[in-house]
């Protein structure tokens, strides 16, 4: 199933009627409510659901944005934050987004899971160096290296907040019967690794904590070499229940049109589950031609 996150055009309307409109006009009659939606909008959505003509598969993290963060940001408020009243502020709004997605028949809640932020700027080194240098120079693996060692160093406290932060949305997340996604991050500051993440769900061990793939931040990574995109998906492809659809360019390009970049879908979307639901999620730059274009070829190779 091929879906539409409002994160392309909420940018353009006040008004969220219109956010629908314009994407059941490119033919999709189902849709993400993703970060960065206000109050205000997200009651004309919820205008434009009573009347039908579409469903809502997934809500992303904040929904609806808080209403004291001017700009779009889903990681205004994290899980991770050296400020408990933060960290409390951050599982209200996504208690909230829960009752979202419960109003609005969704089955998952995407989330960012937070960052050790003593080490925020470390992505923005790697990728000056990967530019200079490249990925197989022996100066950019040192660097490299030093940051996994950094890393590692820092994420002992870090991990046990996002874990307790967890307990409490999954219990609430069972009750309401809405399954919680994790989504892998582009940046390596991000919690979790991949390797922390298998570890998250293999501690939980519930099906109502679950992955969620972005093929964008996966391919940053992978050109970072910080993992290989294939490899991952093999390993992970177990958990994984939906997924971010957009395309990248090197080094650091992404939310770009399908089949407009470099990623292989050819080659990378047979390793994953085939009833999984792909959501579109994309600058809000791409054209209705261009998103147009990309679906048919989507159906005609991925499908």
């Amino acid at each position: 199933m091929l879906a539409f996150s409002t994160n392309w055009n909420a940018s353009r309307h006040h008004d969220g009627n219109k956010i629908v409109e314009e994407i059941i006009s490119l033919g999709f009659e189902t849709i993400e409510l993703g970060h960065g939606l206000s109050v205000s909008q997200l009651h004309g959505i919820r205008e434009a659901y009573a009347r039908g003509g579409f469903k809502v598969i997934s809500v992303h993290n904040f929904c609806p944005m808080p209403v004291e963060i001017l700009n779009d940001n889903p990681d205004c408020y994290e899980f991770t934050s050296h400020r408990p009243a933060e960290r409390e502020r951050a599982i209200k709004l996504t208690l909230q987004s829960l009752a979202t997605a419960r109003e609005f028949g969704a089955s998952f809640v995407v989330l960012h899971l937070g960052r050790i932020l003593p080490l925020r700027g470390m992505t923005r080194s790697l990728l000056e160096g990967l530019r200079e240098k490249g990925v197989a120079d022996r100066y950019y693996n040192r660097l490299k290296l030093d940051s996994v060692r950094r890393r590692e160093e820092h994420a002992r406290v870090y991990l046990n907040r996002m874990n307790a932060a967890l307990e409490v949305l999954l219990e609430e997340a069972v009750k309401l019967d809405i399954t919680l996604v994790v989504e892998n991050r582009s940046n390596y500051e991000a919690l979790p690794t991949e390797r922390e993440l298998l570890a998250l769900l293999q501690r939980f061990d519930s099906p109502r904590l679950r992955y969620w793939h972005d093929f964008g931040h996966a391919q940053m990574r992978h050109y970072l070499g910080l993992l290989d995109h294939g490899q991952w998906l093999t390993q992970i492809a177990p958990y994984t229940v939906g997924a971010h659809l957009q395309d990248a360019t090197w080094p650091d390009e992404d939310h770009l049109v399908p089949f407009e970049g470099e990623i292989p879908f050819d080659h990378l979307v047979p390793l994953l589950p085939s009833s999984l639901p792909y959501i579109l999620e994309l600058s809000p730059e791409a054209t209705p031609a261009s998103i147009k274009s990309a679906v048919i070829r989507w159906k005609n190779i991925c499908s």
